[in-house]
């Protein structure tokens, strides 16, 4: 037997009564308790779908290399690090060159 539904309303199991609102905990005629949907089994959530790679999103190992040699310049990753805030600080790397050049430049 199929089961009809009405819109926004639950029917009884008990007493067969159409029931107003589709939260309502009991039934106003037989008194009999809803618990939910616990005869059906939770659907399995769908697994993540992977991330889309882009281009900039891989490191490469003449990347990392490159990063060693500028720690190194510039006297361990901690100074690196600090120089990185700063760069932040500052307002990004355009501003963070405009002032090397104008440094430079006097």
């Amino acid at each position: 037997m199929a089961k009809r539904t009405r819109r926004g309303q639950k029917q009884c199991p008990k007493c067969q009564a159409w029931i107003k609102g589709t939260r309502t905990k009991t039934c106003s005629q037989c008194g009999h308790q809803f618990n939910g949907n616990q005869k059906q089994a939770p659907a399995p959530e769908p697994a993540a779908a992977p991330a889309e790679k882009k281009a900039g999103d891989t490191v490469t190992i003449s990347q990392v290399k490159a990063v060693v040699q500028t720690a190194k310049a510039v006297g361990g990753f901690d100074r690196l690090s600090d120089l990185l805030g700063l760069i932040r600080e500052i307002g990004g790397m355009k501003k963070f060159k405009d002032l090397l050049e104008a440094m430079t430049a006097a």
